[in-house]
C-alpha cells in the first residue's frame, strides 16, 4: 500500500512539475485556415460583386467589388462615397439638404458562402447609421438599412 501511495505521489509531483513547461509549448496549427469570401485588392479573378445603395429610388452609390475565396487575413476592401443630406436616419438623426453625408462600405467579415459588408453613414462627427449586409455572391440580395435606404448586391457577369 505504501508503495502504491509513493508511486501516486511521485506521479502527481511529476505532472505538477511538467505542467508549466507543457503550457508554454506553442500550439501547432495543423488545421488549414478557413477559406472564406473576401473583398481584397489581391482578388484578381473574374468574380465581381455589384453594389448599389439607393435612398428613395435615388442611386447614392454604384460600384463593382473584386471578390475571391481566400483567408480572413486578406480582407482589406473599403469604399467611401458622399451625397447630400435631407434624410432622417433611424427616425432620430435629421440632416439638412446642405449637409454632406459620408457613406462607407467595408468588409466586416467573410464566410464560406457569404461576404458580410459593413455600411455606415455619418455627417461630420455624428454617426447616423451603422449596419451589416450579407452578400451572397451567387445571388442577388437586398437589405433595408433604414426607411427607404437599401443596399443591393449581385453577381456581375464576367466578360
Amino acid at each position: 500500500m505504501r508503495r502504491t501511495i509513493a508511486k501516486c505521489s511521485l506521479f502527481y509531483f511529476i505532472v505538477l512539475a511538467a505542467a508549466p513547461a507543457v503550457a508554454q509549448q506553442p500550439i501547432s496549427n495543423s488545421a488549414t485556415p478557413e477559406i472564406v469570401w473576401t473583398w481584397s485588392k489581391r482578388c484578381m479573378g473574374n468574380q465581381k460583386l455589384g453594389v448599389t445603395v439607393r435612398l428613395d429610388h435615388k442611386v447614392l452609390y454604384r460600384g463593382v467589388l473584386s471578390i475571391c475565396h481566400g483567408s480572413r487575413d486578406e480582407e482589406d476592401g473599403r469604399v467611401e462615397f458622399h451625397f447630400a443630406g435631407g434624410h432622417t436616419f433611424q427616425g432620430e438623426y435629421h440632416t439638412r439638404s446642405t449637409d454632406s453625408i459620408e457613406g462607407d462600405i467595408w468588409q466586416a467579415s467573410g464566410d464560406p458562402d457569404a461576404l458580410i459588408l459593413g455600411i455606415s453613414f455619418d455627417a461630420g462627427k455624428q454617426i447616423l447609421l451603422n449596419r451589416l449586409h450579407v452578400a451572397k455572391p451567387e445571388k442577388k440580395t437586398s437589405t433595408e438599412l433604414d426607411q427607404g435606404l437599401f443596399i443591393t448586391t449581385c453577381t456581375v457577369p464576367s466578360r
